[in-house]
This record gives C-alpha cells, sequence and structure tokens, in this order.
C-alpha cells in the first residue's frame, strides 16, 4: 500500500515524496504539513507518493 497525499491535504507520515506526474520531483515532508502544489510544469495540483521515510 502506497502513503501518499493531495495538494491542500496535512502529511501523515513524515519522509520524502515524490509528484505522480513528475517523478523526479520530490520534496521531504514532515508530520502535519501541508502537501504544496508541483512546481514542475507551470505548477499545478499533485498527488504526492512516499519514496522513503524519514
Amino acid at each position: 500500500m502506497n502513503i501518499s497525499g493531495t495538494t491542500g491535504q496535512k502529511c501523515k507520515e513524515s519522509g520524502v515524496y515524490y509528484c505522480s506526474i513528475h517523478t523526479a520531483n520530490t520534496i521531504p515532508l514532515s508530520k502535519g504539513e501541508t502537501f504544496p502544489p508541483c512546481s514542475w510544469g507551470g505548477g499545478h495540483s499533485a498527488t504526492w507518493i512516499l519514496k522513503f521515510k524519514a
């Protein structure tokens, strides 16, 4: 099961996340922070998928 979140949701698991569309774009996020939009491709709402737990 993948851990993920979308733009505007609160992060439930600290770690490094990647954008489901631009998979090379990764962000560190801590539990409780809000998932941002993806900054690639002119910026867009994104689904972020956990790559590594912190």
